[in-house]
């Protein structure tokens, strides 16, 4: 059954960005690991496409070992924004750690710069998890700022931007809506 819930989401986020330049995702916690299975499964499938997944909720090396496919694909690259904060000092090749998740500026920067030298035929996408979770430490004004910074950045480069909100984390209507598509997943829709 786990399987075909993460299959569903996968298909559904798939479809979206496909069409549309920017979605937000709107998940609950409780099935925030079932979407980021879902979004790994479309990054490992999609090997052609160059992706860029932007972790503020959790570590790199936490994401190593529960997706250990992800980190093994030269077309994923990882931004880690909170393991220097917590002291972390490992280093790894596919990985750009970035201080402190409060750096938007440096963040854009990394972010933009992990596509530089990609085929200009392959399509390219970044996945922010989470937008929620950036809100801890920064103001959700200047959130909605960065969000929508990028998201006119990566519309003039045709970048296509998956954005994570983890509702319990926060209220941040106002930064979802900036997106293209808005997906909300629900325990009640997925089970």
């Amino acid at each position: 059954m786990a399987d075909a819930i993460i299959e569903g989401i996968r298909e559904r986020v798939a479809a979206a960005i496909r069409v549309n330049n920017s979605v937000g995702i709107q998940v609950p916690e409780a099935r925030h690991e079932d979407l980021l299975e879902a979004v790994f499964s479309s990054m490992c499938k999609n090997t052609q496409d160059s992706w860029t997944f932007v972790s503020v909720s959790k570590t790199f090396d936490y994401l190593t070992k529960v997706f250990k496919e992800g980190a093994q694909f030269a077309n994923i690259r990882f931004i880690d924004c909170i393991s220097r904060a917590a002291g972390i000092t490992d280093l790894y090749k596919n990985c750009i750690y970035i201080e402190s998740p409060v750096m938007l500026e440096k963040l854009i920067l990394e972010i933009l710069h992990n596509f530089k030298g990609i085929k200009k035929d392959a399509e390219k996408y970044i996945v922010i998890d989470s937008l929620s979770a950036l809100m801890i430490y920064n103001d959700p004004e200047i959130i909605r700022e960065f969000i929508s910074l990028l998201l006119n950045r990566s519309r003039s480069e045709n970048i296509h931007v998956i954005s994570i909100l983890v509702e319990e984390e926060m209220d941040s209507n106002k930064i979802i809506q900036l997106n293209d598509k808005i997906i909300v997943l629900r325990d009640s829709f997925i089970d």
